[in-house]
């Protein structure tokens, strides 16, 4: 893997999606298209991209699920 694939985004909140108290200045570490780290004391690795996340919340692993169902019921529309 090229050390450009590899990205730490710094300093942010952190809300991780478990219910627990937000991480203030937390490194999320993440390697191509997978995260690799999530902490306050996370190691950045050599020639990582670092992106300033400073003032800003992060929210890792969220997917988007956004959905229209439409359909129909019998001869109605539902």
């Amino acid at each position: 893997m090229a050390e450009t694939d590899i990205k730490a985004i710094k300093g942010g909140r952190l809300i991780d999606g478990t219910g627990r108290d937000a991480l203030e200045n937390a490194t999320v570490i993440i390697e191509g298209s997978k995260i690799k780290a999530v902490g306050r004391n996370v190691k950045i690795p050599n020639g990582a991209k670092i992106i300033d996340a400073a003032g800003k919340t992060i929210m890792p692993g969220m997917i988007d699920s956004h959905v229209h169902h439409m359909g129909m019921k019998g001869s109605e529309r539902i």
